[in-house]
Order: C-alpha cells, then sequence, then structure tokens
C-alpha cells in the first residue's frame, strides 16, 4: 500500500509541476502579447495628440463663425425687413 501511495504522490507531482510549466510559459506569452498592445496603444495615442488640438482649435474658430454669423442675422433682423417696398 505504501508503494503505491508513493508512485501516486510522485505521478501527482509530476503532473503539477507540467502544469505548472504550461501555465507560465502560457503566462509569458499573455504578458508579452499585453505589454505590446500597451506600447502600440500608447504610439497611437501619441500620434493622435496634436491631431486632437487642432480639432479643438478648428472647433472653436468655426463656433466663433457661428456665433458672429448668428449675432450679425439677428441685427439685420431687428430692423424689419429692408426689401419690402414701403
Amino acid at each position: 500500500m505504501g508503494l503505491v501511495a508513493s508512485a501516486l504522490l510522485i505521478f501527482s507531482a509530476i503532473l503539477i509541476y507540467r502544469l505548472y510549466r504550461v501555465v507560465n510559459s502560457t503566462l509569458l506569452i499573455v504578458k508579452a502579447t499585453s505589454k505590446s498592445a500597451y506600447d502600440a496603444v500608447k504610439l497611437i495615442q501619441e500620434a493622435l495628440k496634436p491631431l486632437h488640438s487642432m480639432m479643438v482649435l478648428f472647433q472653436g474658430i468655426s463656433g466663433g463663425f457661428e456665433c458672429i454669423s448668428k449675432m450679425f442675422k439677428k441685427e439685420s433682423n431687428q430692423g424689419g425687413n429692408v426689401d419690402e417696398p414701403g
């Protein structure tokens, strides 16, 4: 009985060690993949920062033009219709 228990214990230890090595290598691969994905995302973010700043500038300029055009439209409509003969 002791011989069977010892053999079973050694066999279980070998299986657990092999499983540990497989899981450990898989974990290393996942870590390397996630690091490369993180680096790619950071690179894209750095590339888009100037573009984002330019887009904010253009939105501000277009918003300013819209505001100015609304002010001029209100001023011309307050005096009444100039085109009507009177």
